[in-house]
């Protein structure tokens, strides 16, 4: 697959997990190690040619002190790794590779050759992520290795930098404001993710207030007193289009049957937690 094919027919997503676990390796790296590496997984639309990056994880490797272009890679472990992670999610494929610093390093070529014959179009992707958060970003960037010389003489390849975007899920956007609040927070003790149902009761508010925002637009363009915006209008419209046609007994039978089987969750990890703690008990006593 060329440069052209990527840049024009396909739609790169990359998925917030993958950054945060790339972190998570270079947080837990041998403290001889300056970087990490490893396999990037994810999905490919082939009537589309979205392609979804959405998890990864890190290989051990060794770079050559006397050559910093040659890498030792663990391809055992990596085939492992790969084996378990298609267990779990088939429909995930080898797209590339990712490497953390601030530019392309010099083994990438290396890389690129044994990641071509992982990946199935032979055209894996190279993201790159600075760790040293410069600037208090992670600056995630993606590249794409494509020939350059003349033919019948010296030939190389070029790591060119792709289009991304980073997808944001509902359930990615919950998470993300979490983490800001307890970050912003000056409490040591965060307390549980969700304690009676408080995290429900702020992101009512939260929609409460957006929804008044939008009534206030609305109001006031009926009343004269803004002008219309064709691209806000389009954007009610389309949220507006989106949400199901609901009444409003069904939709309070329906959330309260969900509120009672969150509870019923609730209550079963508790007795769990319970039996598992009195099986330890009984055990430390049967063993004195």
């Amino acid at each position: 697959m060329s440069l052209s094919s990527y840049s024009l027919q396909s739609k790169v997503l990359l998925h917030p997990l993958v950054m945060f676990q790339i972190v998570d390796a270079y947080e837990r790296r041998p403290m001889d190690d300056t970087q990490v590496m490893g396999t990037l997984l994810g999905t490919v639309a082939g009537n589309t040619g979205r392609i979804d990056i959405t998890s990864c994880y890190s290989v051990v490797h060794r770079l050559h002190a006397d050559d910093s272009s040659h890498i030792d890679l663990d391809l055992r472990y990596d085939s492992d790794m790969c084996q378990l992670m298609q267990f779990s999610y088939p429909q995930e494929k080898v797209l590339g590779w990712f490497s953390t610093g601030s530019h392309v390093s010099e083994a990438a070529v290396e890389l690129h050759e044994y990641y071509a014959r992982r990946c199935q179009n032979g055209q894996p992707l190279h993201l790159l992520m600075d760790t040293s958060l410069r600037g208090k970003l992670m600056n995630p960037r993606l590249f794409c290795a494509v020939q350059t010389g003349v033919p019948g003489g010296t030939k190389g390849l070029l790591f060119t930098r792709l289009p991304m975007e980073i997808y944001f899920g509902s359930a990615e956007t919950v998470a993300l404001r979490h983490m800001k609040k307890q970050c912003l927070s000056q409490a040591k003790d965060a307390g549980p993710t969700v304690p009676q149902f408080k995290q429900v009761v702020e992101s009512t508010k939260e929609l409460q207030l957006r929804l008044n925002l939008m009534l206030s637009y609305i109001n006031d363009v009926l009343n004269y007193k803004r002008l219309p915006d064709n691209s806000v209008g389009r954007a009610l419209h389309d949220a507006l289009a989106a949400v199901p046609p609901v009444e409003s007994e069904r939709f309070r039978h329906m959330f309260n049957n969900n509120v009672r089987d969150l509870l019923m969750s609730m209550t079963l990890s508790s007795l769990v937690k319970n039996q598992l703690e009195l099986s330890e008990q009984m055990s430390n006593m049967s063993d004195a």
